[in-house]
């Protein structure tokens, strides 16, 4: 009489064996950068910063803060401007080329960021 578990162990083994996955492949994957759709304001800091987004996605900003605030890009002509975002109010911007990017508050002008635009 054959006994019966030298088979179930083979059987195991064998549907074990088929279950792996090439780990070399998925660790060689660079992760994603992950888009945020919202940009928060809370006590006079942005966050997430630095932050990545899409071209020509539009972001909401959520301004937790009594006071107001804006989102608006370094330089002599940002090519983006959220515009005053009352206290406890939200706003969006829409940033439109790939780049990375330095932004302020208008009203603040020591509360900064950096946003990364991906294709």
């Amino acid at each position: 009489m054959r006994h019966p578990l030298p088979l179930a162990a083979f059987a195991a083994a064998a549907l074990l064996a088929g279950c792996g996955g090439d780990d070399k492949k998925a660790a060689s994957e660079p992760a994603a950068a992950s888009a945020t759709d919202t940009i928060r304001i809370a006590n006079f800091l942005y966050e997430p910063d630095p932050v990545t987004v899409k071209a020509g996605q539009k972001i909401a900003i959520a301004n937790s803060d009594d006071a107001p605030h804006t989102l608006t890009e370094e330089g002599r002509s940002p090519s983006f401007d959220s515009n005053t975002i009352k206290g406890k109010q939200n706003g969006s911007v829409t940033f439109s080329k790939p780049g990375t990017y330095k932004y302020f508050c208008s009203f603040h002008p020591t509360m900064k960021g950096t946003v990364t635009v991906t294709q």
